[in-house]
Parts: C-alpha cells; sequence; structure tokens
C-alpha cells in the first residue's frame, strides 16, 4: 500500500537538523499516502533503516522492476548497483565494481573525507594578522563561501572582517598583504580546461577567495587569481571604514603576528549540505583541498585525492579501481563504481557512522530542491519527494547515486553511472526512471 510507506522507524539523525522545505516538515511514525501525481511539497520521511521491520525487497523483485532500465543500450557503458542497507543484502548488481567517469557523484567521497577528516563541527576562519610594523595580511582559510557583504546566515563577509580591522589600526597608514599559501599545487585540476574559469565552470582554486572569485555579482565568469582579487576588494572595504592602505602585496603571515580580526564559515556540515544539494565545484574543491591537509598530505588536488581515498578505504568501501584527480568530479581523469557510491550512501542510512550524517541530509529532493528540482517532474512525478540523491554530468557521462524509501517504507541505496551515452537527455531520463521504478517497488 501506498501509505504504508510512510509508517518508518527514525533510525539516521539524531545529530542531523530538521528537513523544512517548502513549508513541509517531515514527521516520523505516521502515514504519509503519496498523491498519484507526486506530493506537493517533499515528504521526505526519516530514513529508516536500523531496525526496520518494513518488509524487504527480493534481488528477483529489484530486477523484475528496474533491470532492463540498467542494462538499457542507451546508457552506453554503464554500471549500476541498489543495495539494503538494513542488512547488506545485494538486490541489484550490474557492472556494479567497474570503474566509470563518475561526474559531480564524486562530491559524495569529498562529502565524506571532509567529514571524516574535519569533522562536521569545524568552522573555516579568514583571519587578519598584523606584525609591528604597521602591516597587516590577510589569511585565506580555505572557505569558499567568503562573501563580500554576507549573504544567508552564517556567512562569513569580508566588510564585517574590515570593519573588525578598522577598529584595531584606527585610520592608518598600514601595508595589506593578502596570504592564500594555505593551498598548494596547481590552482586548475588534472584535465580541466583553462577557460574553465572564464565559462563559470569553476573558479581557480586559492585559500583565499570572495563571492567564489566570480567577475561581479550574479557572473558566472571567474577572475583569474581569486586571492588577489579579494585582496583588492579588503582593501576597498578598508578606505570605506577610513583606513589609509599604502601598498597590497602577496605575502605570508608573520609567525610571530598578531590575530586582530576573523570571520568564520557556517561548520562543516552546513558546508557539506550546502555542496551537496548545489553541486558546488568550487566548496568541493576547497573541502577536498582541506581533507588532504588536515590528513597529513599535502592541500592540493593530490593531497585530496589521496585522503579521499584512504577515507573510503577505512570506511571498508570497496576502493579498488578508484582513481581521482579532483574533488568536483569536473576531470575526466576521474574513475569510480557504483558500489564504492551505493555502499557509502548504505553507510551513512544506517548512521552507524554519524558523522556522515549531513551527506544524506544535504542529497537534493527530486523535484523539489537543488539539482533535481527540475527532475521527476513527468511520468515519474510520482518519486517526487521521495528520492534524494547527487547528480553527475560531463560530456557523454550522466549519473545518479541516493536514497529511497520503496513503497513498504524500506530504505535503499542505489548508484547508476553510464558513460559513453550517445543522448544526455535519454540516459539522465532513464536514470530518473530507475530511481522512481525503486520507489514504486514493493518487489518481494
Amino acid at each position: 500500500m501506498r501509505g504504508a510507506r510512510g509508517r518508518v522507524i527514525a533510525g539516521l539523525f539524531a545529530m542531523a537538523l530538521p528537513l523544512v522545505l517548502m513549508g513541509s516538515v517531515a514527521r516520523a511514525e505516521e502515514s504519509l499516502p503519496r498523491p498519484p501525481a507526486g506530493p506537493a511539497a517533499p515528504v521526505l520521511p526519516p530514513l529508516a533503516v536500523t531496525g526496520s521491520t518494513a518488509p524487504a525487497p527480493t534481488p528477483k523483485g529489484v530486477r523484475a522492476q528496474v533491470g532492463a532500465i540498467a542494462e538499457a543500450r542507451a546508457l552506453g557503458r554503464s554500471g549500476a548497483i541498489v543495495l539494503d542497507p538494513a542488512d547488506g543484502t545485494v538486490l541489484l548488481d550490474v557492472d556494479g565494481d567497474r570503474p566509470l567517469i563518475p561526474g559531480s557523484v564524486v562530491k559524495l567521497a569529498t562529502a565524506a573525507a571532509a567529514l571524516v577528516t574535519l569533522g562536521p563541527e569545524a568552522r573555516l576562519a579568514t583571519t587578519v594578522i598584523a606584525d609591528d610594523s604597521r602591516r597587516i595580511t590577510l589569511v585565506g582559510g580555505g572557505d569558499a563561501t567568503l562573501t563580500m557583504g554576507g549573504g544567508s546566515a552564517g556567512t562569513a563577509s569580508l566588510a564585517e572582517l574590515a570593519k573588525q580591522v578598522a577598529d584595531q589600526v584606527q585610520a592608518g597608514p598600514v601595508e595589506l598583504r593578502y596570504d592564500d599559501s594555505l593551498f598548494t599545487g596547481p590552482a586548475l585540476g588534472p584535465d580541466w580546461g583553462r577557460d574553465y574559469p572564464a565559462v563559470g565552470v569553476a573558479a581557480p582554486v586559492t585559500a583565499l577567495m570572495v563571492d567564489q572569485g566570480r567577475v561581479r555579482p550574479g557572473s558566472l565568469a571567474r577572475v583569474d587569481d581569486p586571492a588577489r582579487d579579494a585582496a583588492q576588494r579588503f582593501r576597498k572595504l578598508l578606505k570605506a571604514n577610513g583606513v589609509k592602505v599604502t601598498s597590497l602585496k602577496a605575502g605570508v603571515a608573520p609567525a610571530n603576528g598578531t590575530k586582530i580580526a576573523s570571520v568564520e564559515s557556517p561548520p562543516m556540515a552546513t558546508l557539506v549540505e550546502r555542496m551537496l544539494t548545489d553541486s558546488d565545484n568550487d566548496l568541493a574543491e576547497a573541502l577536498a583541498h582541506l581533507a588532504g591537509g588536515a590528513a597529513g598530505y599535502q592541500a592540493s588536488f593530490a593531497g585530496g585525492a589521496k585522503a579521499t581515498r584512504k577515507v573510503l578505504a577505512d570506511l571498508g568501501l570497496p576502493v579498488d579501481g578508484l582513481r581521482l584527480a579532483d574533488g568536483s568530479g569536473v576531470s575526466a581523469d576521474n574513475r569510480m563504481s557504483a558500489a564504492v557510491l551505493a555502499r557509502l550512501l548504505g553507510l551513512v542510512a544506517t548512521g552507524s557512522k554519524p558523522e556522515l550524517g549531513p551527506i544524506a541530509s544535504g542529497l537534493a529532493v527530486a523535484g523539489f530542491s537543488g539539482t533535481l528540482a527540475d527532475r521527476f517532474t513527468g511520468p515519474d512525478r510520482a518519486a517526487a519527494g521521495y528520492v534524494r540523491a547527487k547528480t553527475g554530468t560531463l560530456t557523454g557521462v550522466t549519473s545518479l547515486a541516493g536514497l529511497v524509501p520503496d513503497t513498504s517504507g524500506r530504505m535503499l541505496a542505489f548508484a547508476l553511472l553510464a558513460n559513453d551515452i550517445p543522448s544526455i537527455p535519454k540516459a539522465r531520463a532513464l536514470g530518473d526512471e530507475f530511481a522512481a521504478g525503486l520507489a514504486a517497488c514493493g518487489c518481494g
């Protein structure tokens, strides 16, 4: 029965924030009937995994429901897997261990690396250090959400930092330096086009940037040097606060200097949620670099890849064939299997690693939020509000990995990766059909 799926046992998020979207609050232990055309607002029942008494689907039933989709020729070279996190049963495996170009679903692995190495409560500080010679240094802490004048609640503001400095140095004059040395290595990832910043794919990766290095508010295009751009904007803010700045140069903050101002990002849990929901490439690369540094490697593309692989391996996930080039999935040099993604999501769903909770709450909701806001609006609309997933798209590549309760309320983890596809729209539609089929599955 459709209404039975809403009877779920709260199992996962003692630590997660309640999900409130479009005025609808998900509530446990309540019958949530599903209108034929899909709900008017996301249902989002709590992930009912540990202790679930919902009838378990069978491999035979799941294959009958979605097996033909997973093997469709329109998916090119593909891999698909469906798991029951409650007991670990593999319900469908069609080349699930095949390493494929994943696209943005790599961000699920980046999220795990950031949450494990840095912790869900970590905040990223942008600071100003002063020395005895009237020199101040703006120091980047890797916060890719730093804004010029403040944005959403809790977002760090360069304007606030300038006010704090003005209170300390009065009218000046001061020499201004900027320090983005926290990150090392190339600013553009492997296999990234040199025009990616200009066309808005991602900014050059630096530890200091404001408004994600955009040329102007609302613009897709990014500046060539986000750190210098941030310093130039900071200089203008200092001037607006009455502080005279005599020079501006790159430099490393003095080890014996005094911190005179600081602003902090939202907690890591919030950053991860934003990164996943919106598929934010700039935020993903910053978090991957930070994970690399926190794990004892360099805070670089290579260091982030090493840290992410280590975290996945330590979580007991199958990393054979895994190859990581960046943290956002922009690079076509990445290789990942559907099995890694589905097993990671299954681990998230069980709640056995509470620090991974923000991954589930950060997944886009079918038909309502993030990169799924404009999907599940056609024949598969009945799955809107139930499917939570991370998307991925590159040239010739589409992917979808997420969590969905079946009609009995049994939570399933799934991943579908497709490469060498002749039509992205058709392959994407098949991915949505795959997830919707699981949502409609009793499959006993």
